[in-house]
């Protein structure tokens, strides 16, 4: 059986936003003058308030966030966010939830924080706390709680807090604020920048209306921020289509079926030029791309190489990539959402690879085991590994995450590719494993049951699911051009 693969982790990420702690660098020389937090306070004491915001894609509304700041007693505040979304996968609808409560201090630097993430399928409970440049970070999924501590400067911020920073002072035109971020799923560092503007008349949502354009910049994504006469936030318009819009608390709430409408799946699919007629078969294709840096395709996966006209050839058995002695034990270890070392997954890779006669042969009868094992149903949760062999449903991020905690459980390096692949005439997004063979890494393919992957997909990324983040940057933009076709790699 096979079903349309889903992958909307960069949209999630995105929309997700609260589950990044931001820390200030400190000042650094900047055109214009750079704005540490406490500058941007001056000293102001933020009033109670609450926001209600429409989150909306491709027209039609999918959401609300509900934001509330209070002041407390000892001259700290509570930040408090509760967040809905929820859209269409292959027809079925998908509901999501996000909550989480912060506490900072009286310059809104990050004391204690804790929410969780939940869908029909799926939760992620998380907390954390800061003291003295220590960060300690809690996930629990799966009914097993992952601890995490790391050195911290001081103050902290959550992301929370950024927008009260901007209403609580000025960025002018050329002013900045400059951040770090850490992501505590992925745990990796981010450069936030904010550039301020001064006041001018826009046109937003038909309307004519005075605010501060500021921008944002995290990696490669920008999001663009409206800020009224007041410091409030009138609309901020993200990647991949996300807006989200200032409105009544009545307004918010308001939903319709019409939300069905919007498809995830249809939504970012990227129709190519050409076509396959046996995608699953193909053992070479060769691929013309516009509007992604294809010079980074390489070192994704040893299966995809540059020509020089700039073409991406991708073959079905892949090159050497990296030799032993620069094999980054990362991909050995346990991650927050892939629990390797847990009995439960120890004991189900041991079983399911009873028989294999190599190293290869072992991991695809992995591939062949997580197929038959997950039931296919479209999942818009924060997939665990652990979770997943619980309830033993979803899609391909589940089945991704599956494989690759249980080959690492056996000794074996394993990642997650993530990209495009070719199915019912579109390029949809996706995600399968990937694991080590000597020196090689080998991709497999357990949502559709192959044991190795065909060649009809293009990897834009690997890592863990975390690093979907960075295929934001291709949605809306990529263009595909198949220029060949081979049903075996003779």
């Amino acid at each position: 059986m096979q079903i349309r693969p889903t992958y909307w982790w960069g949209l999630y990420l995105l929309w997700g936003g609260m589950l990044t702690v931001l820390l200030c660098e400190g000042a650094r020389s900047r055109d214009g003058g750079m704005k540490a937090p406490e500058e941007l306070l001056r000293a102001t004491r933020l009033p109670p308030e609450t926001v209600w915001m429409g989150i909306y894609l491709a027209g039609q509304k999918i959401g609300f966030i509900q934001s509330e700041l209070e002041p407390l007693p000892e001259g700290g505040y509570e930040i408090s966010e509760i967040s809905r979304m929820q859209a269409a996968m292959l027809g079925v609808m998908q509901r999501m939830r996000l909550q989480m409560t912060a506490v900072t201090d009286s310059a809104l630097a990050l004391v204690s924080f804790d929410g969780e993430f939940a869908t029909e399928q799926y939760s992620a409970i998380f907390k954390g706390r800061h003291y003295q440049r220590i960060l300690k970070i809690e996930l629990t999924t799966g009914g097993r709680t992952t601890e995490k501590v790391f050195p911290a400067p001081e103050p902290l911020y959550l992301s929370q807090a950024v927008k009260p920073l901007l209403q609580g002072g000025r960025l002018h035109s050329g002013d900045s604020l400059i951040l770090s971020g850490f992501d505590p799923i992925s745990l990796q560092m981010q450069d936030l920048v904010v550039v301020g503007a001064d006041n001018q008349t826009h046109l937003l949502f038909g309307q004519e209306v005075r605010a501060r354009k500021l921008i944002t910049r995290m990696e490669n994504l920008e999001s663009v921020l409206y800020v009224d006469d007041h410091g409030e936030v009138i609309a901020e318009f993200g990647p991949m289509g996300l807006v989200m819009r200032r409105e009544s608390a009545e307004t918010a709430l308001a939903m319709s079926d019409e939300t069905a409408a919007v498809d995830f799946l249809n939504l970012y699919a990227v129709k190519p030029q050409g076509a396959f007629n046996s995608p699953r078969q193909c053992k070479l294709a060769a691929y013309k791309i516009r509007g992604f840096d294809v010079s980074v395709l390489p070192e994704v996966s040893g299966r995809q190489c540059l020509q020089e006209d700039s073409s991406l050839i991708v073959v079905y058995i892949p090159n050497p990539e990296v030799s032993a002695s620069k094999f980054d034990s990362l991909w050995l270890n346990p991650a927050p959402l892939i629990e390797s070392n847990a009995p439960e997954i120890i004991r189900a890779a041991q079983d399911a690879v009873k028989g294999g006669k190599t190293r290869l042969d072992s991991l695809g009868l992995l591939s062949e085991w997580v197929f038959k094992t997950v039931n296919k149903k479209p999942s818009a949760g924060l997939p665990s590994a652990l979770a997943v062999l619980q309830q033993k449903e979803g899609d391909c991020n589940e089945h991704s995450a599956l494989f690759t905690a249980l080959a690492r459980s056996l000794g074996i390096p394993a990642r997650i590719q993530m990209g495009l692949v070719y199915q019912n005439d579109r390029f949809y997004y996706h995600a399968w494993p990937t694991a080590r063979v000597d020196s090689q890494w080998f991709e497999f393919e357990p949502t559709f049951g192959q044991r190795l992957a065909d060649a009809a997909r293009i990897a834009l990324t690997t890592g863990d699911l975390s690093a979907a983040i960075k295929i934001a940057p291709a949605v809306g933009n990529i263009e595909i051009e198949i220029l060949a076709e081979k049903a075996n790699d003779k």
